[in-house]
């Protein structure tokens, strides 16, 4: 059991570096991007689910549930979609925040992270309409590779498909050699 947590901790955390492997001064995204990451992290802190499950539902969020049996999952990825949005109405609301963070009175208010209204509902977006059927698929982006510049415009499908790539590539890393020596290290607490 203490493996698989650390595991899943290890996860959360390369879903950020993972991000930063994609992006740089040349190669732009829009902020909802980071803001749909963060609110992933947020969500799987809160509420730990199986990485079958969030694999599933990176797929499902670029509209291609295919090569995993997404159908049988489909409670679960709805169910994961809508804590995802009520992490980001959290980090909407001022109240909420600041709550929050008042569990540290040493912290300075001034680093509260509060989200704008209009960029939560962009991110919502992001998770509209969740299915795992593909049967029932919405319109999905064709080709795989990054256009920077859709991204760094907030293109709903360019941002789908570059969320569900570094969730699924950082479950399901190419370089496998590094990731089994990455478990083992953790698995003997390393």
């Amino acid at each position: 059991m203490t493996v698989v947590l650390a595991k899943a901790i290890w996860h959360k955390l390369s879903l950020f570096s993972n991000l930063d492997k994609l992006l740089a001064p040349n190669r732009p995204c829009h902020n909802s991007l980071w803001v749909s990451i963060l609110a992933l992290h947020k969500a799987l802190s809160d509420r730990p689910t199986d990485l079958v499950v969030v694999a599933a539902f990176s797929l499902a969020v670029n509209n291609d549930p295919s090569g995993l049996d997404a159908e049988a999952l489909e409670a679960e990825i709805v169910d994961l979609a809508k804590n995802v949005r009520g992490t980001i109405l959290q980090m909407t609301n001022v109240y909420f925040v600041s709550q929050a963070t008042a569990d540290y009175p040493q912290a300075p208010a001034s680093n509260l992270v509060f989200i704008p209204i209009g960029l939560s509902i962009k991110v919502c977006n992001i998770f509209y309409r969740i299915r795992a059927s593909a049967n029932k698929k919405n319109l999905s982006k064709q080709s795989r590779k990054i256009d920077y510049e859709s991204l760094a415009r907030g293109d709903l499908l360019e941002v789908r498909h570059v969320f569900a790539r570094i969730v699924f590539d950082t479950l399901y890393p190419l370089h496998q050699n590094h990731t089994q020596s990455r478990n083992s290290c953790i698995s003997q607490g390393g």
